[in-house]
């Protein structure tokens, strides 16, 4: 039986302002959020190199995605600004404020660029 390869990339929760871990699998030129979980002491992302992650491709989540940890939500937005990840509450809102660099900016689609798991602080 073969695999997928599979990736964990750090994930900030819009809401919370909380790091958490997303693990991805790349399924045929695309990469699936297949499960996410909190991260609860500060440095073991670091440790274990999630920050470090850094995908390229079209980003969709598996049906059994659970979601952010902190909140639910099930989307993802991509800083423009760092490159990174953060979850994204699907609000009507057309702007979101990236929880790592700050950065604010009108929400648009998502073309395939990448991302930087952590974002570049």
């Amino acid at each position: 039986m073969v695999f997928p390869e599979a990736k964990i990339a750090l994930c900030m929760c819009s809401e919370g302002k909380r790091p958490f871990g997303v693990r991805f699998e790349e399924y045929e030129n695309e990469w699936k959020a297949t499960w996410a979980f909190a991260i609860k002491k500060k440095g073991s992302a670091e440790r274990e190199k999630y920050d470090k992650t850094t995908l390229k491709g079209k980003i969709r989540w598996d049906d059994d995605y659970p979601g952010c940890p902190y909140c639910g939500s099930r989307g993802f937005v991509i800083c423009c600004d760092c490159g990174g990840l953060n979850c994204n509450l699907h609000s009507n809102d057309e702007t979101f404020t990236c929880g790592w660099c700050g950065a604010s900016g009108e929400l648009s689609d998502y073309e395939g660029g990448g991302f930087n798991a952590g974002g570049d602080r």
